[in-house]
């Protein structure tokens, strides 16, 4: 999984740069929060070699939990504009 990981993320940033979308490898607290949690649980339920049905059921409330969260979050872009807007600037 590291030589994924390792390959992974520069790929993607090289796909990004010829897509012409900015990509980084700057993330945010909350990304890397998903991502250590993400890991843990699965090498939890991977560490028996078997599952059961309240495994399926953590990773899945897991995953439910974590698209719940990633909906609600404010685009910078939108954070940035309504704090202009309070400050009494006008909009771009």
């Amino acid at each position: 999984s590291t030589q994924i990981a390792l390959f992974v993320v520069p790929f993607s940033v090289i796909v990004g740069w010829i897509c012409d979308v900015p990509m980084s490898l700057d993330f945010n607290a909350f990304d890397a929060t998903v991502m250590l949690l993400s890991v843990f649980l699965a090498s939890n339920v991977l560490q028996d070699g078997s599952s059961n049905w309240l495994e399926g059921a953590m990773l899945m409330a897991t995953y439910v939990l974590i698209a719940i969260i990633c909906w609600f979050i404010p685009e910078e872009q939108e954070v940035a504009l309504s704090g202009m807007h309070h400050r009494g600037h006008k909009e771009l």
